[in-house]
């Protein structure tokens, strides 16, 4: 894959995944609650380190009769509280498992309600929403997007199908993602370049199979096409989000007679660092 066709690609890609994110974010809205400029969250990701501790700043237009919150969001899962505290009080109530863990606690001024979290776990990724709950309304900042980084986290790539693809064959590419911990945390899609050169997503909620080992602390997603036709003829593309980040295969090739190719995810987002092994 050149240049030229790479950087296409991943326009078209972003595209696309703009609009899933779009999707997965509007169970805010499904629950009768709003994004407000009253609300601020300058942090959109913030990225630390296992173990770790970290501040999640949210700046709010100070009002003695709301009640502060703060939410969690976890992608393909439904929001969950994280805690509410009244703008005159210096209490906060937890809830859910929340409550029963003193690793998060509410830094509060007259126009800050900050969350900080300590000894970072896997299970704290996700993007937290600040928000004020005025009369019949819930309103929210835009999110902060927490992510971690550590020996948990490496590249993802797909393995070689060894086997010439005909007509009529049931045909399996597979996307290996190691670091199962952060299972709930990250996406993958599949996109499809048609012979005719057009890019389409395929839906994956058939057609995605999910493997995990946690000995080994990876997850297989398989992609199976049933009765290889004509139509199916393309490049067939793994995508992986998580944190902000997109890494991106370089195509498996899916023809009559022709072999499908090693895929290796290469990354078409700045910021890698953030993602890479710490090996100090």
């Amino acid at each position: 894959m050149n240049c030229c066709t790479n950087v296409t690609l991943a326009v078209e890609v972003m595209s696309i995944l703009a609009y899933c994110n779009y999707i997965s974010q509007l169970s805010f809205y499904f629950l009768g609650v709003f994004t407000a400029n009253i609300i601020t969250q300058s942090q959109l990701s913030v990225t630390a380190q296992l173990g770790d501790s970290v501040t999640l700043q949210g700046f709010i237009s100070h009002s003695p009769h709301n009640n502060y919150i703060w939410f969690k969001q976890t992608f393909g899962k439904a929001p969950q509280y994280v805690l509410s505290s009244k703008a005159d009080s210096n209490d906060s109530i937890f809830y859910n498992e929340f409550q029963k863990s003193n690793r998060f606690q509410i830094q509060k001024t007259k126009n800050s309600f900050n969350l900080s979290i300590s000894r970072l776990e896997p299970s704290d990724m996700g993007t937290y929403y600040c928000g004020v709950v005025r009369r019949s309304d819930v309103l929210f900042g835009n999110g902060t997007e927490l992510c971690l980084s550590g020996k948990y986290i490496s590249p993802v790539f797909q393995p070689p199908v060894l086997t010439p693809v005909q007509y009529g064959d049931s045909v399996t590419v597979k996307c290996i993602i190691t670091g199962v911990r952060y299972r709930d945390h990250h996406h993958v899609y599949w996109f499809w370049k048609t012979k005719e050169g057009t890019h389409q997503s395929l839906k994956t909620s058939s057609e995605n199979i999910i493997q995990c080992n946690n000995s080994s602390e990876e997850c297989v997603y398989s992609l199976q096409k049933q009765n290889f036709s004509s139509w199916d003829v393309g490049t067939y593309y793994c995508a992986l989000t998580m944190c902000g980040q997109i890494f991106l295969g370089n195509g498996a090739e899916l023809n009559p007679s022709v072999l499908v190719s090693i895929i290796v995810i290469e990354r078409v987002v700045k910021n890698y660092n953030n993602l890479t092994v710490n090996d100090e």
